[in-house]
């Protein structure tokens, strides 16, 4: 009977579906960039390239998705002024986040040199392989500004329920970068410059469509500029309340990456094969996140929309049917990687060690969007309630026991399945730190 009850509940399973959809097809387009210059880095027939690309890729993932709470704190407030239909309240959330956006894109760009110095003094590896990933770095820069606010108007997108202007962009993105990675690398042998050209152009290009399909989903002036950016964007009187939302954010996604970081660093201490391994296993957690994230974006809509009107009941529904969702897309992951596992790592590398080390690890990998999808759902919801501080402090939580496991990893001289299996616990962390916050999505009155 309660089965019965919660099935007929809005929002339908249907409804959840439509909005999941276009987001799913567009998330798994996502890693295909990191796939296909893993892949096209993966031809040069030395172990070097991949890590260049590795190593590079996790310095600006530290840059990038830490500064992801753009995304995640104007979806939240988006939805939210969606769902108290106030359009104006959305414009200008639009104009104060792309402008914070441009101005952080541009400090990115500028400040590209002394990054680089400072990734490699952290990082541990061979000079050729630290050689290759300044260029990358580098060239990368200066599609930051477009990359910034990309994430901004994902995030309106997403938080207006409109996910096929969200599926248009990432789709785009990401199958141009792939394409113009192709080209440079092979066809124009650019080397790992081609690939980091690849990104900057589709970046910018991105941002071009975005604006244009804004302007025909909400009447926004993309061609008067005031209307877009605001100079003085920290006076604004709703700069405040995204700081405060963002900061929580931004320190939540910041041991994330650093997470990510540590596990790349101590296993290139255990040699490029080891490092191009896990740079592997993370392009394979990249498409189980995107993918789950579909699930996750929904229920940032859905919740975000009730929450704006008040609506308890609604939510409650929301969260277990857009979670029961999501552990079912995990379960076929799951089975997708345990039959055809083997075959989809040959297709990165034909390096022999590498290949073998990464068929031993598969057991592990199967199990990775079952730990995982409770941390990406949760994450969700919080985003919806904007529910900043209980998501820092379970990641916060979270990070320690990882940074405590890898402490004995390293003082027993683990190997990198033990470094991968305390990248998976972090994981499961997550989801059950946040958990323990879970009545915290209903701090509203009906």
């Amino acid at each position: 009977m309660i089965f019965k009850q919660i099935y007929n509940n809005k929002p339908s399973f249907y409804s959840i579906w439509k909005l999941s959809w276009p987001i799913i097809l567009a998330n798994l387009t996502i890693p295909i960039v990191t796939a296909t210059d893993t892949a096209v880095m993966g031809q040069k027939e030395d172990a070097i390239f991949i890590a260049a690309i590795a190593l590079g890729g996790v310095v600006l993932s530290i840059v990038y998705f830490s500064l992801n709470f753009l995304r995640m704190s104007t979806t939240g407030l988006a939805a939210q002024e969606r769902g108290r239909e106030n359009i104006e309240g959305i414009k200008n959330l639009i104009s104060l986040t792309l402008s914070i956006a441009l101005a952080i894109g541009i400090i990115i760009t500028i400040f590209s040199i002394p990054l680089i110095k400072l990734s490699q003094f952290v990082i541990s590896s061979s000079i050729a392989t630290e050689s290759l990933m300044s260029d990358y770095i580098y060239y990368r820069s200066y599609a930051a500004p477009a990359t910034l606010m990309n994430m901004v108007l994902l995030g309106v997108f997403i938080g207006i329920g409109a996910p096929k202007s969200a599926m248009l962009q990432l789709i785009f993105v990401s199958l141009l970068n792939a394409i113009l990675s192709v080209y440079f690398v092979l066809i124009l042998n650019f080397g790992i410059i081609g690939v980091a050209l690849g990104t900057v152009i589709a970046q910018w290009a991105g941002w071009l469509l975005s604006m244009i399909l804004l302007e025909k989903l909400i009447k926004f002036d993309s061609s008067y500029i005031k209307h877009l950016f605001n100079p003085y964007f920290i006076l604004d009187k709703n700069f405040k309340l995204v700081f405060g939302v963002s900061r929580d954010f931004f320190i939540r996604t910041l041991c994330i990456v650093f997470a990510e970081f540590i596990l790349i660093n101590n296993s290139a201490k255990l040699g490029n094969n080891s490092l191009a391994v896990i740079q592997i296993y993370l392009v394979f957690l990249s498409f189980v996140a995107y993918g789950l994230d579909s699930f996750a974006h929904s229920a940032e809509t859905l919740l975000g929309n009730s929450i704006g009107k008040k609506d308890k009941k609604t939510s409650l529904m929301v969260i277990i049917k857009t979670l029961f969702l999501g552990f079912i897309l995990a379960l076929i992951i799951s089975i997708l990687i345990f039959y055809f596992g083997e075959n989809l790592l040959s297709v990165f590398t034909s390096i022999e060690d590498i290949l073998s080390t990464s068929n031993e690890l598969i057991p592990y990998l199967v199990i990775l969007p079952l730990i995982s999808v409770w941390a990406y759902m949760l994450d969700g919801f919080f985003i919806g309630a904007s529910e900043s501080n209980a998501m820092r402090n379970s990641t916060i939580l979270a990070f320690i026991v990882f940074l405590i496991i890898n402490y004995f990893i390293l003082f027993m001289k683990g190997n990198i399945q033990s470094l991968w299996i305390s990248y998976l616990i972090f994981l499961l962390c997550r989801g059950i730190f946040l958990s323990f916050y879970f009545k915290r999505l209903f701090h509203y009155n009906n």
